[in-house]
């Protein structure tokens, strides 16, 4: 069973039915997001040999998804890198990974001139989003981002644009006159909602639970630019290109809704069947929508998509912003 649903949260959810919703903005306390530091002159150069999105790209203002692989090729942790300056990267990545993020990357970055910093505390995590995220940032803030992907700072703090009127904040230092401001215009929301958010968006993160169960495949990670297949080498490379140009993808992670379980969650990793009871995949993160349903992303056989069961419950197939594509050969 998942946390309880959080105060914020449970308010939310009686709006995201309602006529209402579309006109709110909402600001989501996103501590449960952790950022780790990698800092030195061969920052980039020990990165770009560990992880699976193309380092050189964040030198451009951008920031890319990526995730970092054990030599079988399942992904040990996923991540949002974005690039300071030339010395320093920060990876944004679930908090409940940051121990072993320390631990996977430093074995390796004893023989680069980098360092690892657990910078979680230097920095408050927030979400922004709804139809008055961007002109809240700007008036709040001084700017924001126009395109997707792209990051901007405003004096210590970084803004990253997710989406259309979605933002990710990391407020560096005192953070409290910013999120005062913000809260003044804001509706409060937490981990559920933002959870809502990246599923809808079809963007799937590893959990604590689910380190070292998936690919990049596993989770369309090739779909959404953070698999870079000619960037070279880097750790379970060979595993990951071969499946990507030898074999052709007969899962994908898609996005189903099904009836909420009293106040519990299935874990990231629980196993979805057909109705004859034979596995087929498995959920990759899934949150509350209302208080009656529940949406997530599967990593599940193309063919089982009408024939998917949890427990008890039959899963519901819905879209996804991208083409998944019928059938893979590269």
């Amino acid at each position: 069973m998942t946390e309880q649903l959080t105060i914020a949260d449970q308010s939310l959810l009686k709006l995201i039915d309602s006529p209402d919703f579309n006109t709110q903005t909402c600001l989501a306390d996103l501590g449960h997001y952790a950022l780790l530091g990698v800092e030195g002159p061969d920052a980039a150069k020990f990165l770009q040999g560990q992880v699976t999105c193309d380092v050189r790209e964040l030198a451009n203002h951008v920031t890319r998804l990526g995730a970092q692989c054990n030599l079988k090729g399942r992904m040990l942790l996923s991540f949002r890198a974005l690039q300071v300056d030339e010395q320093r990267i920060l990876l944004r990545m679930h908090g409940g990974l940051i121990e072993k993020a320390l631990a996977t990357f430093g074995k390796y970055i004893v023989f680069s001139k980098a360092k690892l910093v657990d910078h979680s505390a230097h920095y408050r995590r927030v979400g922004l989003h709804g139809p008055a995220a961007e002109s809240l940032l700007r008036t709040t803030l001084g700017q924001a981002p126009e395109h997707i992907d792209e990051w901007v700072a405003a004096g210590d703090h970084i803004i990253i644009k997710l989406d259309q009127q979605r933002y990710e904040c990391w407020l560096a230092g005192d953070a409290e006159p910013v999120l005062a401001a913000l809260s003044q215009h804001t509706h409060p929301a937490a981990e559920n909602y933002w959870t809502l958010l990246d599923i809808r968006a079809g963007i799937g993160e590893v959990r604590p639970e689910s380190d070292e169960l998936f690919t990049p495949q596993s989770l369309n990670y090739q779909l959404v630019n953070a698999v870079n297949f000619r960037k070279g080498c880097y750790t379970g490379q060979e595993i990951v290109a071969r499946l990507h140009y030898r074999g052709t993808l007969k899962r994908h992670m898609q996005r189903f809704t099904f009836i909420a379980d009293e106040a519990a969650l299935p874990l990231p990793g629980t196993a979805v069947n057909n109705n004859q009871g034979n596995a087929t995949g498995e959920i990759v993160m899934a949150a509350y929508a209302s208080p009656q349903r529940v949406e997530a992303l599967v990593n599940i056989i193309d063919a089982q998509l009408t024939d998917a069961w949890l427990g008890h419950k039959k899963l519901e197939h819905l879209p996804l912003p991208y083409a998944i594509p019928s059938e893979e050969n590269t």
